[in-house]
């Protein structure tokens, strides 16, 4: 720029030195992930440098022409210097207006004429004009080249960047002519040029990548709304039930129609609803937030739901995800009804575990369950007892009445027994007229006691046959506990000890198994094990009995001598005790 000024003058240096590090940065900013931008910024840095450089060796060639030294060597490196950053600016205009090839050619012709002439006019045929003209001509071809590219540019893409270039590298231009014509060259700010031409340059380069950056951001944008309206459509065609609720709040910002009617939304107003609002099972919820923390992704989980319109709820099969929509991360959630499967489920699982007349517990589900308590109660030092009940004189009811009333007997039996204990009290059908209780927590004493206000609420029962007459009925009951034994076998065998001598006593009673009854009850087993043709007590048929189900037909033969009897689908079987 034809300032040496700069370089006679310190602080006008360092200014000039702290643009050029401003000019850097903006470089390796405006250049950094982006191909096309890369290669023409850092050949217009170069150029720059080189031409700040050139001004350097004008500096140096005056105080050495002062001293009356020989300067030709310093005129032909400014002039090579010169050369060179015309050459790096003509190729970075270029590359910007059209491609790198178009600069390589340019750099080849200036470099190859500029090769010939500085040598000649320096050393071979010295003539100061034309060096003062190549003085001119290199940096007036690099700066208009530059802001021919730039004003190029800013026409293609209408960018205020590199409209700033332009400008600047235009006004460098006619300052370069104003002061070959010594026109405006001694102005006071004159060697602060350099300094403000490189601030601006920076400030362009900033505003190109910030432009850039623009419509990077326009394009993801456009690409983002494309996904997100391939999303919603696929959403809305979806034949399954589809949410998606944002992850910092949990709201709900997209469901489609299935969605909607499923969970009783009103598509008008999504925002207001929350996902976690449809949960009925806390724990539930719980565990899928768990999963979904530790997997990002959650497929076929089981969840027990409801809505704001029913207090009834149901079960769905869901799938979810976290992604990506709309600049925020949600949770992605597919649903499908299983309400049907799980009743079924449900319905198999009961059937297993239920008996199907009455509802109550099934013997095997009773034994199973029992068992486990009992360890837990073990564990704990605390009391259990076991109550066997038999309804009196049913085969009676099964023949006056018939068997339908002889089935409303023992259901009515069963829900009495249901209603008078507690919850956690485990009630079960053991087989034909016999029911079996399970009370934990509850020592021998108590156990009567509360055997003996079940007999009492059952005593007070009535049901009517077909043809309204008024049925009543009594049970006995045999008692057994946690001081005879921990095992669940034996004290079902010990209450049904204590139930047949009930029944022996005259029915309608409560009869407890004490620890004295336990040796003379051993002996007698061991007997009837020597002698199994002898006559033996009832408790030991139930080792070999099929469990008797009042809904199924089944035949089968008495032990003994007893008589053969057919059960029907509602007849209920006849125990020994009644024969």
């Amino acid at each position: 720029m034809g300032n040496i000024e700069v370089f006679n003058q310190n602080y006008i240096f360092l200014l000039t030195l702290a643009s050029l590090g401003f000019l850097l940065f903006s470089c390796f900013y405006a250049s950094n992930d982006s191909e096309k931008l890369f290669a023409p910024i850092w050949m217009l840095f170069i150029g720059f440098i080189t031409e700040f450089c050139a001004e350097g060796v004008v500096a140096r060639a005056a105080d050495v022409y002062t001293q009356g030294l020989d300067i030709e060597n310093y005129v032909f490196m400014e002039l090579l210097l010169l050369l060179i950053a015309a050459i790096f600016m003509g190729m970075a205009a270029t590359s910007l207006m059209v491609n790198s090839m178009a600069g390589y050619i340019f750099a080849g012709t200036l470099g190859i004429l500029g090769i010939i002439a500085v040598p000649l006019f320096v050393y071979i045929l010295p003539d100061g004009n034309v060096v003062n003209g190549m003085r001119l001509i290199f940096p007036l071809a690099g700066f208009s080249c530059v802001a021919i590219g730039f004003g190029a540019k800013a026409g293609q893409e209408h960018q205020s960047g590199f409209l700033l270039g332009a400008a600047a590298n235009a006004a460098i231009a006619v300052l370069l002519v104003l002061k070959f014509f010594g026109i405006g060259s001694e102005g006071a700010f004159m060697p602060y040029i350099p300094a403000v031409f490189y601030l601006i340059t920076a400030f362009a380069f900033m505003m190109i990548k910030a432009n850039l950056l623009y419509v990077r951001l326009d394009k993801a944008n456009l690409q983002i709304e494309k996904y997100n309206s391939r999303i919603e459509e696929m959403i809305r065609l979806s034949p399954f039930p589809i949410i998606i609720s944002r992850l910092g709040d949990d709201k709900i910002i997209l469901a489609n129609n299935n969605a909607c009617k499923l969970f009783g939304i009103n598509p008008k107003e999504l925002e207001r609803y929350h996902l976690k609002d449809f949960f009925a099972d806390a724990d539930n919820r719980q565990l899928l937030t768990e999963r979904l923390e530790n997997e990002k992704e959650v497929q076929d989980f089981e969840i027990l739901v409801k809505t704001p319109t029913s207090d009834t709820p149901f079960w769905l099969l869901a799938s979810a995800n976290v992604m990506d929509y709309n600049y925020d991360l949600v949770l992605y959630s597919a649903f499908q009804d299983i309400t049907s499967r799980k009743n079924r489920e449900n319905l198999l699982k009961n059937q297993a575990i239920r008996d199907p007349l009455t509802s109550l517990y099934n013997r095997r589900y009773f034994e199973e369950e029992v068992s486990r308590q009992i360890l837990a109660l073990k564990a704990q030092k605390s009391p259990y007892s076991v109550l066997m009940l038999d309804a009196d004189f049913f085969k009676k009811v099964n023949d006056t009445y018939g068997h339908k009333t002889g089935d409303k007997v023992l259901i009515e039996l069963a829900s009495t027994a249901e209603r008078a204990l507690r919850d956690n009290d485990i009630v079960a059908r053991y087989g034909g007229e016999e029911f079996v209780v399970f009370l934990p927590g509850i020592k021998a004493e108590d156990g009567c006691a509360v055997a003996d206000r079940l007999r009492q609420s059952i005593s007070m029962q009535t049901v009517y046959a077909d043809d309204n007459t008024p049925v009543k009925f009594t049970v006995s009951v045999g008692v057994s506990s946690s001081e005879i034994s921990d095992n669940v076998d034996m004290l079902i065998k010990t209450a049904d000890e204590a139930l047949y001598k009930a029944k022996q006593n005259g029915r309608n009673r409560v009869e407890v198994f004490c620890t004295g009854d336990l040796e003379a009850f051993i002996a007698q087993g061991q007997i009837e094990r020597k002698d199994e043709s002898q006559n033996h007590h009832p408790i030991f048929d139930k080792e070999s009995n099929q469990e008797i189900s009042l809904l199924d037909g089944i035949e089968e033969n008495k032990i003994g001598d007893e008589d053969v009897f057919v059960e029907d689908k509602s007849t209920s079987a006849v125990n020994k005790k009644d024969a």
